[in-house]
């Protein structure tokens, strides 16, 4: 029996832990899974964090960085953000179906949109909601998010690296020009998609799920430093910083998020032996701010 599912929680490794859970637990039945996270940079699972936001400022504003199961690219979540997942058997899978739906739900709204080559929904070529699908042996989600009233100015200052020169073996996000269903209509809410979204799929078994009654064990992985760092894919980078002596540059080759090489350089006339320093950055865990502090003392010492 197809069931609608939704989620009391905000957390995104709650959420993303318990939408893998639902997958891997999925029937021939067809269920929705609706849920919202707090402010987060959601990556695709072959993605480079380095690569696809700004890691300092998500630290700042306490923006959970966190990458899922499936590929794809990057996409800023907060609570103007609506996100939906359809969870079945590969064999009752039919992405046109889930797309009608999704329009369905929309036209209840007011809202015409159209599908487009790259998986997004379109008003007036503007989108506002993009789509995904993942499989694993016969399990399929087809998954997306309906920006309502996203904070786009938040939203484009997380997805901007801060990194200055960035040289990725990963997959890059592709951006789009995009726009919330608020703006089209002020009147349309968070709530109401959800409402329209629970009478399109008119189903009367409805879960609401939690950390008290769900038990989403990959939760923890989620939320490690391996899986969010140590999985990202090779990449070269080169940081750069200016002192009072002059700029100083660091050229890394990172793979599995360690340090493999670093080489430092300054334009400063005075003279530094970097050797120690650059032996001393091989094998850590790449993180831009510990390069920055270990260079920092070095200077201060000298």
């Amino acid at each position: 029996m197809k069931k609608i599912i939704i989620s009391k929680e905000f957390d995104p490794y709650f959420n993303i832990a318990a939408e893998h859970q639902l997958f891997l637990s999925s029937d021939d039945d067809i269920h929705l899974f609706l849920w919202q996270n707090d402010a987060s940079v959601i990556i695709g699972r072959n993605q480079n964090p380095y690569a696809e936001c700004n890691l300092s400022y998500l630290k700042e504003h306490n923006i959970k960085a966190v990458r899922r199961f499936s590929g794809g690219g990057a996409v800023y979540h907060d609570m103007g953000n609506v996100n939906f997942t359809f969870i079945t058997k590969e064999a009752s899978a039919g992405h046109v179906r889930f797309v009608e739906l999704i329009q369905s739900a929309m036209l209840k709204l007011g809202i015409d949109c159209e599908f487009s080559g790259r998986n997004d929904l379109l008003y007036k070529n503007q989108k506002f909601s993009g789509h995904a699908y993942y499989t694993d042996n016969d399990n399929y989600m087809y998954h997306g998010t309906i920006l309502v009233h996203v904070d786009f100015d938040q939203l484009e200052k997380a997805l901007t690296p801060s990194i200055l020169k960035l040289k990725s073996k990963g997959i890059e996000s592709v951006k789009s020009r995009v726009i919330n269903l608020s703006d089209i209509n002020k009147e349309i809410t968070t709530e109401k998609v959800i409402e329209a979204l629970i009478k399109t799929f008119d189903c009367k078994d409805t879960e609401y799920i939690s950390k008290a009654n769900f038990d989403a064990p990959l939760e923890s992985l989620l939320s490690s430093y391996d899986w969010l760092y140590g999985q990202s894919p090779d990449f070269d980078v080169v940081l750069e910083r200016k002192y009072s002596f002059g700029n100083v540059s660091v050229s890394i080759q990172s793979s599995d998020g360690f340090i493999q090489t670093a080489k430092i350089s300054t334009d400063s006339l005075q003279l530094f032996d970097f050797k120690i320093w650059e032996n001393h950055l091989i094998g850590i865990p790449f993180n831009e701010t510990a390069i920055w502090e270990c260079l920092d003392q070095h200077f201060l010492n000298h």
